[in-house]
């Protein structure tokens, strides 16, 4: 009798066990296998002679020229279940006819939240750029605001793709970009409202019409979004346009300031004279 219960003891605990282990697998390759890219959009990008798509040791680094010193780098990270290639084609908008290169950076299990300093290793691996930039899509974003809370001082600024901080950035010198799609049924827009206290007062925010949850990347539509009016493509341009403008913009700003402030020091320096 008591080794009969015994042996269903053990019975059980082996039936547990299995039912975590496979549970566990299959959650794992649920998020593994995530979604996109849209290999019609890619396959544009790669046959298109302006822009050069780099694969580096599990980075898609875009880019429309040569990388060099003055070039601006933004480090991005995927949105949740979301192959990281799906935002080559956003990224392409970005740098078009720009010195920009965006490193879209990929995740274990599609997950930024499990990675949240991958972006040390772009910087280690072009140590030649010398002005960084992190952002991401949905949960990316807010893993790249995370990140930039963490490394204020080796940073520029941060770019948010229908997403928002839960970090506090309020007090540092970064220049912030948040692109909102008009039609994004995935976000919680009440919270991202309330979040923006956590911005420096100073951020830029964008609202884009016609622009869903998806429209940020190339991945297909996405549950509990709103379908949008807009073709994807046309998305990605308004998303990728608005951003490598921003990014262009605040660099030029940059320029002009230390300018200025090194005329003055000249100035200055010939009235001591």
């Amino acid at each position: 009798m008591n080794w009969t219960r015994r042996k269903l003891a053990v019975g059980v605990l082996v039936g547990l066990l299995s039912s975590v282990v496979l549970g566990g697998a299959g959650a794992a390759a649920y998020f593994a296998v995530g979604m996109g890219p849209d290999h019609t959009a890619l396959s544009a990008i790669e046959q298109n002679e302006t822009l050069t798509v780099d694969r580096v040791d599990g980075m898609a680094v875009v880019r429309s020229g040569p990388i060099t010193a003055n070039t601006t780098g933004l480090i991005y990270y995927p949105g949740a279940r979301v192959a990281h290639e799906s935002y080559v084609p956003t990224a392409a908008e970005i740098v078009a006819d720009r010195d920009i290169a965006v490193v879209i950076v990929d995740m274990p299990l599609n997950l930024a939240v499990l990675s949240t300093n991958r972006a040390d290793k772009p910087r280690t691996e072009y140590p030649i750029i010398e002005s960084w930039y992190v952002g991401g899509h949905s949960l990316g974003g807010a893993m790249a605001c995370r990140y930039a809370a963490a490394n204020p001082a080796a940073l520029d600024g941060l770019v948010l793709h229908g997403s928002y901080c839960d970090q506090n950035i309020s007090n540092t010198d970064l220049r912030v970009l948040s692109v909102l799609g008009e039609n994004d049924g995935v976000i919680d827009a009440e919270q991202e409202r309330t979040n923006r206290e956590l911005l420096p007062p100073d951020a830029t925010i964008v609202e884009l019409e016609g622009v869903n949850h998806a429209g940020f990347g190339a991945y297909g539509p996405q549950r509990g979004d709103t379908p949008a009016p807009r073709e994807p493509a046309a998305m990605r341009v308004d998303v990728g346009r608005t951003t490598g403008s921003w990014i262009v913009d605040t660099q030029q700003t940059q320029v002009d300031h230390q300018s200025e402030v090194e005329s003055h020091r000249t100035i200055a320096f010939d009235n001591w004279v």
